[in-house]
């Protein structure tokens, strides 16, 4: 006998939740939150239950197999947000989840990870025997740490095998185990010393911060859901803001949620944080599933109240959460950019007001979104003005490469100027940033004769040639292609290298600095988080001397010895097809600049450009954002951009150029039958990235002043998707990538 029905979520691309009969058996163990395993076509999947229903349009339902045993549940406050997540953005609710829940948990196959610990035993190691070399090392790194390591984590540290590690195991030097991280303790148990943020801070905040700090303070005691834009200039000490809050809601017994934009932000932070706070879990792609699981089972339980991560770390199952803290909250990283195509600011706020609890949005560079909230009484704005201390901002010099010589041999992009002022900052004892955002060794491979590019096969955009792995690469879709010593077509010996990249000024440096330690961070040397944070930890220790990195070293990093900044390129950002590219051009430099003199000692900064002129990039020389976001205003709100409109975008792709142009138009003609005509329909043109993994794209914007209409227009278009089967049709509501 059937008692009810379950609408249970799969991982199913915009799919509506499948019904499912609840055997008696089960009725009191199924309710919303939990999940069940369940036939789907001829396999079994786990889905979460969303809702129970009394009946169903469809007249044979199949039955539920069980609920799976110690399952993740979604408690109920959190199962709200990601079905308005799915709502809201036009997505399947499975696909929220499963962007959610991490692998492991969704399949319960959360395995103990394997930790390695230095004993007591006093043996020695020869690295001169056979293998001695990696043995030592592998005792080095443990020796720098009081706390277990993970095993895959200390191996890709030292970049050796599982063998060398065992070895010293039989030999009685270092201890296998498997657990849980041993450092949040275990369940029931107490901790005998007093709490972290019960300890003497080290040192006391200025009036800007107190006046932030009992503000946000005085809605913690209240609870009362609030919005505040912490507007502070780089260097102001917004993250100690953060710390002084969090340590009120801990006081209350409760928990808190920290968001940050780079995942290369993590290591430092969590080191903040965890002396201050205790304990955290952590939550971002780059960690292996398993200890990510573990993350997320520790903060369901409820043994860690903390949880830190990047951007799908906003559904961290964080239980009693009093306060929500976004990093950073201008950058465009916290939106997703396939589906589900949610942006972690603004469910962050969405989270927060469902709560009723505060929210902090952090940003020396606020968006034109967050500061148009302001005015409209939305979000109430917080200010630091200066840096700690007193500190002064650093100075900016901006150099014309129109007329400035350029050194030949130096990648193209090191100026003299810049050099000469890398010298004598190295001399000084001192430590140089260098911000280039674009990888690899050139950008490009030319012929010198016929013009001839090297090009992706499957992608209308050109290859980007590594010379590590001696090979050109496309970004976009993975295809690789070997280097020929000859033009493809014209067979002229020599291809000219195009846009150098970070890869080619880390060589130039090295051929320039020989003695000095250069070190690169960037997604070729990045390849997990253990290799980020040994990359990361040399420069704070002060043992590289340059770092030359994209956008993973421009901002939130701490590192008092950097007292010159150089920002080889600035013109890459100012030239992309987006209406937001001014603005987020001034953001990175400002937020790149923000690095320098952090310490004691005085900061600089070269800005090298061919379009001094500028205005975005003046503005950012200046650090007056105000005068920028004053000349976009005009042009937006004439236009009906953002902040003073809302977007939607509409993505066509497929292999076949004529059905792709077809699709499109057959979209816009559906979208344009719907009643009423507050939503204004631009296209179908081609994208400005035309092809890209063997698929033509054609794009559609819908543009309103209204967010309800745009959703509803979008809507007609995803029900028209069946019209066109091999068309992948995609919506992206508030979108921040044009191309």
């Amino acid at each position: 006998m059937v008692t009810s029905i379950a609408r249970v979520a799969l991982s199913v691309p915009r799919h509506e939740p499948f019904d499912y009969r609840i055997p008696e058996s089960m009725s009191h163990q199924i309710y919303p939150g939990v999940p069940v395993r369940v036939p789907f076509g001829p396999s079994k999947r786990v889905g979460w239950v969303v809702e129970l229903v009394d009946h169903s349009p469809h007249p044979k339902l199949r039955d539920i197999e069980c609920r799976v045993p110690d399952g993740a549940e979604l408690p109920a406050d959190l199962l709200g947000l990601l079905q308005w997540t799915a709502e809201y953005y036009l997505c399947g609710i499975g696909e929220v989840i499963e962007s959610a829940v991490p692998r492991p948990v969704r399949n319960r196959r959360i395995r103990q990870v394997r930790w390695v610990q230095l004993t007591d035993e006093g043996k020695k190691i020869d690295p001169q025997d056979s293998g001695g070399q990696a043995r030592t090392k592998i005792l080095e790194q443990l020796g720098t740490n009081t706390d277990p390591i993970p095993l895959r984590r200390l191996i890709e540290t030292c970049s050796t095998s599982e063998s060398p590690v065992k070895t010293l195991s039989r030999l009685g030097l270092v201890e296998i185990f498997e657990g849980l991280p041993p450092e949040f303790g275990t369940p029931g148990t107490e901790n005998l010393e007093p709490p972290p943020w019960e300890q003497p801070p080290p040192f006391e905040p200025n009036p800007d911060q107190w006046q932030a700090i009992d503000r946000i303070n005085s809605c913690l005691e209240s609870a009362e859901f609030r919005t505040f834009l912490l507007h502070g200039v780089t260097g102001s000490g917004k993250t100690e803001v953060y710390i002084r809050c969090i340590q009120k809601v801990l006081e209350k017994g409760q928990g808190a949620l920290v968001l940050l934009p780079e995942i290369a932000l993590t290591p430092q932070a969590v080191e903040r944080f965890t002396q201050r706070l205790g304990p955290v879990a952590v939550l971002h792609s780059m960690l292996p599933d398993t200890e990510r699981a573990v993350h997320y089972e520790r903060l369901r339980r409820g043994e860690v109240r903390i949880a830190l991560g990047a951007r799908s770390a906003v559904f961290a199952p964080v239980p009693d959460l009093g306060i929500i803290v976004v990093d950073e909250s201008h950058e465009s990283s916290y939106k997703q950019e396939n589906s589900p195509r949610y942006h972690a600011r603004d469910v962050a706020v969405m989270r927060a007001h469902r709560l009723e609890i505060p929210c902090i949005l952090g940003s020396a560079t606020p968006s034109m979104e967050s500061l148009e909230n302001v005015r409209r009484g939305r979000y109430e704005q917080l200010r630091l003005d200066s840096r700690v201390n007193g500190r002064p901002m650093a100075q900016i010099e901006i150099v014309d490469r129109r007329s400035e010589s350029v050194g030949k041999g130096r990648g193209g992009l090191l100026s003299d100027r810049l050099v000469e002022r890398i010298r004598s900052t190295l001399g000084r004892g001192e430590q140089v940033l260098l911000f280039l955002n674009r990888r690899g060794f050139a950008r490009n491979l030319q012929c010198k004769s016929c013009g001839y590019s090297v090009h992706c096969k499957q992608c209308d955009i050109p290859l980007t040639y590594h010379k590590k792995k001696d090979h050109s690469q496309c970004h976009y879709c993975g295809e690789r292609q070997s280097v020929s010593d000859r033009c493809p077509r014209c067979k002229f010996g020599g291809l000219r290298q195009r846009s150098p990249g970070t890869e080619r000024i880390e060589k130039s440096l090295i051929a320039l600095f020989p003695d000095v330690e250069i070190g690169r961070l960037d997604r070729d040397t990045v390849t997990s988080s253990a290799r980020m944070e040994a990359i990361l930890g040399r420069f704070r220790a002060g043992k590289t001397g340059i770092l030359v990195g994209t956008q993973m070293v421009a901002k939130g990093h701490d590192i008092p010895g950097v007292t010159l900044v150089g920002v080889l390129d600035a013109d890459i950002a100012l030239g992309l097809p987006d209406f937001r590219s001014a603005e987020r051009a001034a953001q990175l430099l400002c937020q790149v600049a923000g690095r320098a003199g952090r310490g004691e000692l005085p900061g600089h900064v070269v800005l090298q450009t061919r379009q001094p002129e500028h205005y975005a990039l003046l503005c950012a020389a200046r650090q007056d954002l105000d005068q920028l976001l004053k000349e976009e205003d005009v042009v937006r709100k004439l236009l009906k951009y953002p902040p003073h409109g809302h977007l939607a975008r509409l993505l066509c792709e497929d292999p076949d150029e004529r059905r792709v142009i077809q699709s499109a138009q057959g979209l816009v003609d559906a979208m344009k039958e719907c009643p009423g005509d507050s939503v204004q329909i631009l296209g179908p043109a081609p994208a400005p990235l035309e092809r890209l993994r063997g698929r033509y794209r054609q794009h559609i914007l819908l543009k309103c002043t209204d967010r309800k209409p745009i959703r509803d227009v979008a809507r007609i278009a995803l029900d028209e998707k069946p019209k066109w089967a091999s068309t992948r049709i995609s919506v992206d509501i508030d979108p921040q990538n044009m191309l």
